[in-house]
């Protein structure tokens, strides 16, 4: 299950972890729940990629940080800078494919 992170948490986690990647949702958001699942599976088939999730409800000020338009949005991580994003529903071995060419 990916990691909870908040505007307190989420630089520390992004920094500590070498490949992250951060889900961007909120509870309302059907395509997010859409999304969930993949990544709780790409979490568990990838090992040493770390794996957090930003509700934009009520963390708006780093959604707007990182111009977060719309939900779900994937943010890719590699040694604390921004390597990928991607922007909606995307199929399973899109997502691992572009976390493969961020851990290069």
């Amino acid at each position: 299950m990916p990691t909870e992170l908040n505007k307190e948490s989420f630089q520390e986690f992004v920094k500590k972890n070498g490949v992250c990647v951060i889900d961007f949702w909120a509870p309302w958001c059907a395509p997010c729940k859409m999304i969930e699942p993949i990544l709780e599976e790409l979490e568990e088939e990838m090992d040493g990629i770390a794996f957090g999730k930003v509700n934009t409800d009520e963390n708006q000020e780093l959604a707007m940080r990182y111009g977060i338009m719309s939900i779900p949005t994937l943010l890719i991580f590699k040694n604390g800078e921004l390597a990928d994003m991607l922007i909606g529903v995307v199929p399973k071995e899109e997502i691992k494919e572009r976390i493969g060419h961020a851990s290069k």
